[in-house]
Parts: C-alpha cells; sequence; structure tokens
C-alpha cells in the first residue's frame, strides 16, 4: 500500500466527507428575549419620540419613534441570529 488516500464513490468522490452541520439548539428564553427587545424598542424609543415631540409640540414623533424602535429592534434580532 503506498500510503495515499483512495476516493470514496460513496460520498461523491471526497477523500474525507462532511456531515452535515446540525441546527443550534433552539433554547425556551428565546422567545422572552426577542420579546423583551421588541418591547424594550418600543418603550425607549417611543419615550424618547414623545419626549421630544412634547418639548417641540410636534406630535407625530411619538408614532415615529414607536415605528422606529421597533425597527430597529428587529435589526438587532436578525444580527444576533445570523451572528449565532
Amino acid at each position: 500500500m503506498s500510503g495515499r488516500l483512495i476516493p470514496d464513490p460513496r460520498h461523491g468522490g471526497s477523500q474525507h466527507p462532511q456531515s452535515p452541520q446540525p441546527a443550534p439548539p433552539v433554547r425556551e428564553h428565546d422567545g422572552w428575549l426577542i420579546f423583551s427587545y421588541m418591547l424594550g424598542g418600543m418603550i425607549l424609543y417611543g419615550g424618547i419620540g414623545w419626549l421630544v415631540g412634547h418639548w417641540t409640540g410636534i406630535t407625530i414623533l411619538f408614532p415615529l419613534g414607536m415605528i422606529l424602535g421597533i425597527g430597529l429592534s428587529i435589526a438587532l434580532i436578525a444580527f444576533r441570529v445570523t451572528r449565532s
């Protein structure tokens, strides 16, 4: 025997077949974490919008702040999910 690896035809000819990566386990608290990010974003940016709107007299800043908070929360959740 010459010590060379012979390709295995059962695995498409590759010498070292790669097993599929298992999906990360779903943890029980992931739903609560996502919910808290969404709620926290709405409260934080909605509150900032309400304060600035109260001081300036522009009432539309409160709902815009809540929408911005939800959007940023979704972006944060997507960033964390794709990183792990």
